[in-house]
């Protein structure tokens, strides 16, 4: 398997990035040991991928291309529950 490792310092995050897919390990702060979080097809065909530490802005870098290209966050899924069922329309906060 060959890429490239990306780390940000404050990030408890390290992204690998190869020719097929990309992979998220997540560092355990007493251990120092990786775990796979996540995975995914490199779509983009980006030789390299950088998260900041509040994974909101993306950059990918694609060798012997002129620029980069800038990614943000679409949908946060935060799978808040409704605790009332109420009719709060007109209301003002």
């Amino acid at each position: 398997m060959r890429g490239q490792i990306y780390y940000i310092r404050g990030n408890k995050r390290i992204q690998v990035v190869t020719d097929e897919r990309i992979y998220f390990y997540l560092i355990d702060p007493k251990t120092f040991e990786p775990t796979l979080e996540n995975v995914m097809y490199n779509s983009m065909n980006c030789s390299q991928m950088m998260y900041g530490p509040k994974v909101k802005f993306g950059i990918t870098y694609k060798t012997n291309e002129p620029g980069f290209t800038i990614y943000t966050r679409q949908h946060y899924h935060n799978f808040r529950v409704q605790t009332s069922n109420k009719n709060y329309e007109g209301s003002l906060g």
